[in-house]
């Protein structure tokens, strides 16, 4: 536990000008860090550091003020998503590289849908009966995979709630990946990367860590006064297990921590606390950042997005969570610098993707936004998939449906190129001219770059010739397409998803703030470049350090 906040962020911020101050103006020549800590927080609106900035006063403080920060950095692609996003931050490529093109996507060869970290073959250690994961589906190498190739002495971990976050962000070849298990409780991992458990992993396991918020409450962590920055607390649109206003009670069925209550974990920032408790352990019993040869340790903050969904990024649930994150941050980056030294660490801060406002509050301030039913939509386009039987075109009706983008399932019956053309075509120029819609592609026109318009490009780099739905669309901007009656989402191309923050801390990056816009799959190979490694020639990021 952090001893003096204040201490820290003042003996941070002299030797890290120390440590600028003494370094020559050449990329490379800082000293080389012990550890890289490559922090995503899942759905962290940029606007967030600023809308918060006079309260932070731990660790996002720390980053704001020794950073060097862009404040344009964005998702350049349109399926802003988990999966995507942690991946593009990972890889230094956008989905159409990776191809990781949506947490779940449909596999044009095997003519099925298919989850992101999805592996039969990579059973669960002590879970056999869960799903199996992997990163068997992703197709580029990451950071952690460059670092390996050229120190293999180097060590390489990742960690947070989804296995979405944890397994991309950590690449093809890491020492290890976790993630929580909703049902139990646990962090776990699977077959992929080892054979078992290391011992400190089943102690924290089998400890009361994940069970001792059982029967707390979520509460303010400050008076009243000091969430004017955000909306009312009580809400009518907000959607919550655990009710809509503070306190919120976490606990399971008859008050037991049972997998109802782990369940709700994710719901609060306690999820977000055990990751980061988790990742202090691994520093310590994995031996990261103790020698010259440096390490990457990954972390995926999940919970952000869980609560984010629930109330939207105005409520005093989200404030409350970046406020309490700024304390977590704080002592998990005492921790960092107590294994190596002040200036031997480097911190990244960005994230997956954003959010849009609850439309419902964008629609009493004045904004055109709408939550927009979603059933009727895949209906009446099966309705005019069946017409097409009618009159003859098509020997038999697929369902259409929804996989990240619009999918036609012909079961055993795939009807000719000329025909799923000709479908596509005709199901694309219906979406057109439904008003919740901004753009509609088919796949075809997307892969061949044969389309136009603001969006086009955006969805050109969603797409992998092998993986992507037959018709690809937009919906319009502030347009909630949903069955949920409250809450919000992501997964758009427009602003309030793609724009993100993006900041880096520690030897070789001196503090400033930069308006020039920049790209996510820019991360990796900035952090690459700072640490000497050979890149790899088909990168679309960039090294950031010269302007």
């Amino acid at each position: 536990m952090i001893r003096n906040k204040a201490r820290f962020l003042r003996t941070s911020a002299i030797l890290m000008a120390l440590a600028i101050g003494n370094s020559c103006d050449t990329p490379g020549s800082a000293p080389t860090p012990r550890l890289v800590v490559v922090i995503s927080v899942d759905q962290m609106r940029a606007d967030y550091l600023d809308r918060f900035d006079a309260q932070f006063t731990g660790g996002l403080r720390w980053l704001i003020d020794n950073g060097l920060r862009f404040t344009k950095a964005h998702h350049d692609h349109a399926t802003t998503s988990t999966g995507p996003g942690h991946t593009t931050l990972g890889t230094g490529v956008f989905p159409s590289h990776h191809g990781i093109v949506g947490n779940d996507y449909y596999d044009r060869r095997l003519r099925r849908s298919t989850y992101s970290m999805a592996d039969s073959t990579s059973a669960i250690l002590n879970y056999p009966e869960a799903p199996g994961r992997s990163p068997a589906n992703l197709l580029h190498d990451g950071l952690g995979d460059w670092l390996k190739a050229q120190s293999p002495e180097s060590k390489v971990y990742s960690v947070a709630i989804k296995d979405r976050a944890a397994i991309p962000l950590a690449g093809k070849g890491p020492d290890g990946a976790y993630w929580f298990h909703l049902p139990t409780g646990d962090f776990i991992t699977s077959e992929y990367y080892r054979s078992e458990y290391p011992a400190w992993v089943t102690e924290f396991n089998q400890s009361d860590r994940s069970e001792r918020f059982c029967g707390t409450h979520w509460t303010k962590l400050f008076p009243d006064s000091a969430y004017a920055l955000s909306r009312e607390d009580d809400f009518p649109y907000e959607r919550d297990s655990m009710g809509r206003v503070f306190p919120h009670l976490l606990t399971g069925t008859d008050g037991l921590p049972d997998a109802r209550y782990f369940g709700r974990i994710p719901e609060t920032p306690f999820g977000d606390q055990l990751t980061l408790e988790f990742a202090g352990e691994m520093m310590r019993n994995e031996g990261l950042g103790l020698d010259e040869h440096v390490d990457l340790l990954f972390i995926g903050l999940s919970a952000a997005d869980y609560i984010g969904h629930r109330y939207g990024p105005y409520s005093q649930e989200v404030q409350d969570y970046y406020l309490r994150l700024d304390r977590m941050l704080a002592d998990f980056f005492t921790e960092v610098e107590e294994i190596t030294g002040a200036d031997r660490y480097v911190v990244a801060l960005s994230a997956d993707h954003g959010v849009m406002v609850i439309p419902e509050e964008l629609s009493r301030r004045g904004v055109d936004a709408a939550r927009v039913e979603w059933r009727p939509i895949p209906r009446r386009l099966n309705e005019v998939a069946a017409a097409l039987v009618e009159d003859g075109t098509l020997a038999s009706a697929p369902r259409v449906r929804d996989v990240t983008g619009f999918v036609f399932d012909f079961g055993d019956w795939p009807p000719s190129p000329e025909q799923m053309k000709s479908l596509a075509e005709l199901l694309t120029a219906e979406l057109r001219l439904r008003p919740e819609f901004s753009a509609a592609y088919t796949f075809e026109q997307v892969i061949t770059g044969s389309g136009s318009g603001p969006i086009f490009d955006k969805l050109v780099r969603s797409v992998h010739p092998d993986r992507g739905a037959d018709i690809l669309y937009a919906p319009r901007e502030y347009y909630y397409l949903t069955n949920s009656q409250g809450g919000t989402s992501h997964g758009s191309p427009y602003e309030y998803d793609t724009h993100v923050p993006l900041v880096f801390v520690g030897a070789g990056f001196s503090a400033e703030l930069r308006d020039e816009p920049v790209r996510t799959v820019d991360l990796a190979p900035t952090l690459a470049a700072m640490l000497n490694l050979t890149l790899p020639a088909d990168l679309d990021g960039r090294d950031l350090r010269t302007p």
